[in-house]
């Protein structure tokens, strides 16, 4: 059962077992910004949710090729310029609603 309506359904081949923990949420609300969920006390080293956020972007890449028939490297550099575009920009001001703690 899903935990939202819009939520991203597992059903689809998403190998989850006990040991499986889940580390982030990302949320888009039309017109409203993001929502972005982090449980920052899964993985202690920051350097290894670096290396996790690469290989999403690059599941990303393959998604955005198959869901939209663009060529997978095309979507993957326009991902990473997107990505360098707002960590240099700061286009928006996030808002803490809950400070990093090791539940």
């Amino acid at each position: 059962m899903a935990d939202h309506p819009n939520s991203i359904a597992l059903d689809k081949g998403a190998k989850l077992t006990s040991e499986s923990v889940e580390v982030a949420r990302i949320w888009i609300t039309n017109g409203a910004g993001s929502n972005v969920l982090i449980d920052a006390g899964i993985l202690e080293d920051p350097t290894v949710f670096g290396y996790l956020i690469a290989d999403t972007i690059r599941h990303a890449a393959r998604a955005y090729a198959g869901t939209w028939g663009i060529d997978e490297d095309t979507a993957l550099q326009a991902i990473v310029d997107g990505v360098g575009t707002e960590l240099r920009e700061q286009f928006t001001t996030i808002t803490t609603i809950q400070e990093g703690t090791i539940n």
